[in-house]
């Protein structure tokens, strides 16, 4: 998942270094932080990795840094080569750098990063579902189960959820985030799991919440993709359901969107000829919904809450 820009900055001003003046990316051309540690810059790519420049980071303080999450040679998750892809390799290779390291202080500045970052009301807030009361009991149980499912894609934004500190689930999930407090706030988070991966993006362009997971049915491999999402003043709840990941097509395959607005219903690329939602579609979207909580809570959730 490599780390974002905001990571990155987050992390290099948790730590002390020394901030330099913004440069484009080394992939892609536009501005981005750039800072120092001792004799060393550390700029980012502009995707998601971090290049040191000038000085060169000795071999032996390379291997020292990738000894430290059990890594041999670059190509994991925290180093490639000469490249930088997580919060913890950077405050790592940042200490040891100038003779100060140890797990101690580099989990606590890690956790102080990600305070910081949560610190934002795109994050600390989830967006209603869409209600009305001309709805019949079938969409207002629909709606009830996709607000549930958005309370955990977004677990910061649940006030009933009690959470771990972030240094205490870090090393069992890959996790990935980007906020933004000035101009336009907004937030970008995924969390991934055993065979589970949540995201929620919420900026000016619109919002997001988004459960992938995988399972099994009829001793087959399946996936399921949930997303809410808003889009030209709609909120739809989409559904993609494949039966068999190894066969692209099969009958039992499930492609669903339905409007929370409008109650209508239909299949991607399909809007034209959309109806209104039946019953069995409402209950094939719900069947896939509880499937989706069940699994977000076993393979992500559990990691992040205090028990």
């Amino acid at each position: 998942m490599g780390i974002t820009i905001a990571e990155f900055q987050a992390a290099m001003e948790i730590y002390g270094a020394k901030r330099l003046p913004d440069e484009n990316g080394t992939r892609y051309s536009f501005s981005v932080p750039c800072f120092a540690v001792g004799d060393v810059e550390f700029l980012h790519s502009g995707s998601y990795y971090i290049v040191p420049r000038g000085c060169e980071v000795s071999e032996e303080i390379m291997n020292q840094a990738m000894s430290e999450f059990g890594e041999k040679h670059p190509g994991r998750d925290n180093f490639w080569y000469g490249e930088i892809h997580s919060v913890k390799g950077i405050l790592t290779l940042a200490a040891m750098l100038e003779g100060k390291y140890s797990k101690e202080l580099v989990n606590n500045l890690a956790n102080e990063t990600y305070k910081k970052l949560l610190d934002c009301s795109a994050i600390q807030h989830n967006i209603e579902v869409f209600d009305s009361k001309t709805k019949s009991s079938k969409m207002k149980k629909l709606c009830k189960k996709i607000s549930e499912l958005d309370s955990l894609v977004n677990p910061f934004g649940n006030s009933s959820l009690n959470i771990k500190e972030p240094i205490e689930y870090l090393d069992n999930l890959k996790f990935s985030l980007a906020t933004r407090t000035s101009e336009n706030v907004c937030a970008f988070l995924t969390v991934k799991g055993r065979s589970a991966q949540i995201k929620y993006d919420n900026d000016s362009d619109g919002w997001a919440y988004n459960a992938e997971v995988s399972a099994h049915r009829n001793r087959k491999n399946c996936y399921i993709n949930m997303i809410h999402y808003c889009k030209d003043d709609d909120e739809v709840i989409y559904l993609d359901f494949n039966a068999d990941r190894t066969t692209f097509g099969h009958p039992d395959d499930i492609d669903l969107r339905i409007s929370l607005k409008t109650g209508l219903a239909w299949r991607t690329y399909r809007e034209k000829q959309a109806a209104p939602a039946t019953d069995e579609q409402i209950d094939v979207m719900i069947t896939h919904l509880n499937i989706c909580i069940k699994k977000i809570k076993q393979r992500i959730i559990s990691y992040m809450l205090n028990q």
